[in-house]
């Protein structure tokens, strides 16, 4: 307990002192992990890919390649494309790490249904027979944009 020389008052002081250095040093842990995960978090979600691919719709012989990414902002980096009808579309789609629901992406109409995890691509491809516009969107319509062809 408390030797004889010492008074309730010192040791209650004590008491309160250690506990003042353990709550500091709690806060002072949190906001080191905190702030290294807000960090780390940002360098990953700005990355780059090594290659760039065309954004815009490129046609290679009879297929038209259309590029599409969801960025950790909550769009998507183009969020329209125009096609050709008649011409069979390439659909490429890629989500930054941080894109939460944006990593799917689907076209109903077309019945297309892409899901890029850790960042990779995934491709579908489909022939647009009627104008119009179409919407592609996630699940949760938290990232929308729109497929014009023409």
């Amino acid at each position: 307990m408390f030797q004889a020389s010492e008074t309730i008052g010192d040791v209650l002081e004590n008491g309160v002192r250690i506990q003042k250095t353990t709550l500091l040093l709690a806060g002072l842990l949190a906001v080191v992990v905190i702030g290294t995960y807000l960090v780390w978090g940002a360098a990953m979600g700005t990355a780059q890919p090594a290659e760039e691919k065309p954004r815009s719709p490129q046609p290679s012989g009879e297929v038209q390649d259309v590029y599409v990414r969801a960025l950790s902002s909550g769009t998507y980096d183009k969020e329209e494309v125009s096609v050709k009808k008649g011409i069979p579309v390439r659909f490429h789609f890629t989500a930054d790490s941080g894109a939460g629901c944006g990593s799917y992406l689907s076209i109903p109409e077309f019945d297309v249904k892409l899901l890029s995890k850790n960042g990779q691509e995934d491709v579908a491809e489909f022939t647009p027979m009627k104008e119009g516009t179409y919407e592609y969107s996630c699940a949760m319509r938290m990232f929308i944009g729109r497929m014009v062809v023409e």
